[in-house]
């Protein structure tokens, strides 16, 4: 690395530097302030189209809309990504938000951070929308039934603005936008009368979103068997899980229902995962068979082990939405472990041949809150 090129790595780092501490060194007056400064710079950019990935100054998308208010009206470098903005805010109460907080939304199904927008007061809030009756960067309500089913938190990423004894009802209200500049057509379902969610309720909700089900059909198969190369239908699946979405690591527990056509019995897997950023899984659990396994391609009796049972992992497409249901594309890799009649270890090839399965199916997730 040439000099010049250290040199401006290491202003471009101070700068970032600075503006990640910036929020914390602020006086009530200077968070004041840039509140005002952040709100007037989203009013600038209402109007502006949605697109993925873009961060201004022509088009958005949700968090490229907050990366740039915040670090040109206030100087605050702010992360890129929904969640990452989510993890850095300090969460607070929502009769605790002052314009210039974030509000986020969990609009995806899948019980995660997916959307957030600026709080302006008045339950308004500035985002830029992908989908709805407008798109674009717009202004919204909490009262809109949409919003109000998918609201998840408030976060803080600039200190408050608010003197220790002063009220909110004291604040002025020229960071407001008037109800009727709000188009009745912003939320799917066009339903503004539904009564914003208080702090309980925004929390029982949220953990009821937390819990997901999912639901896989597989076709198992494979490239080989004890024999020979070729590909060769292993059977068909069912599996079902539930796991807690609110973690990074997300726990879980599930049931597969499989009929291994490639060993001729039917097995029941009971398996403990973890997903990770809700496009990856690996899992393990025990197995409980039915029937006598032969060896694929042979005519030679085996048995099926409990513990060790099963382990493997899968990976999933981006999400297709289809109400509050999700439906994804899943490829799966796993193991199931097989001796010989006396219990002894089977030799490699046939272990692999008998043990080895992929499996391509369709997943269908729906949150808990989605049956209550």
């Amino acid at each position: 690395m040439t000099k010049s090129r250290k040199i401006f790595a290491l202003i471009a780092v101070s700068l970032i530097y600075v503006g990640h501490c910036a929020a914390k060194t602020m006086s009530t007056e200077q968070a004041a302030q840039a509140r005002k400064q952040i709100v007037a710079q989203a009013k600038q950019y209402i109007g502006c189209p949605y697109q993925s990935g873009a961060i201004g100054p022509d088009a958005f998308d949700c968090s490229g809309l907050i990366f740039t208010v915040f670090r040109e009206s206030a100087g605050v470098q702010m992360p890129r990504s929904v969640k990452a903005i989510y993890s850095r805010a300090k969460i607070i109460k929502l009769e605790e938000a002052e314009p210039g907080d974030l509000v986020f939304f969990k609009t995806n199904g899948d019980g995660s951070i997916s959307h957030l927008g600026i709080y302006i007061g008045k339950n308004q809030f500035i985002h830029a929308a992908s989908d709805g009756g407008n798109t674009g960067v717009i202004v919204s309500s909490l009262k809109e039934k949409y919003y109000q089913n998918t609201f998840a938190a408030v976060g803080r990423a600039v200190p408050s603005g608010r003197g220790e004894k002063e009220d909110v009802a004291d604040k002025p209200d020229d960071e407001i936008v008037s109800e009727e500049d709000i188009p009745d057509s912003e939320s799917p379902d066009g339903n503004e009368d539904a009564i914003v969610l208080g702090d309980s309720e925004a929390t029982s909700k949220r953990w009821q979103d937390n819990i997901i089900f999912d639901a896989t059909l597989f076709c198992d198969w494979n490239f080989f068997d004890t024999a020979r190369f070729m590909l060769n239908w292993r059977g068909i699946s069912l599996e079902t899980n539930a796991r807690y979405a609110a973690w990074k690591l997300q726990p879980g527990v599930g049931t597969i229902f499989r009929y291994n056509h490639g060993t001729r019995n039917f097995q029941i897997p009971i398996v403990l995962s973890l997903t990770f950023n809700d496009y990856v899984k690996v899992y393990a659990g025990p197995v409980i068979n039915f029937g006598n396994p032969s060896l694929p391609g042979r005519d030679e009796t085996v048995r099926g082990s409990v513990f060790p049972g099963i382990f493997g992992f899968s990976f999933q497409t981006p999400k297709i939405k289809a109400g509050k249901a999700s439906l994804t594309f899943v490829q799966d890799i796993s193991y199931t472990v097989y001796n010989d009649c006396d219990g002894a270890a089977l030799a490699f090839y046939k272990s692999a041949g008998s043990g080895i399965a992929l499996s391509t199916g369709f997943r269908v997730t729906l949150p808990l809150s989605a049956f209550l």
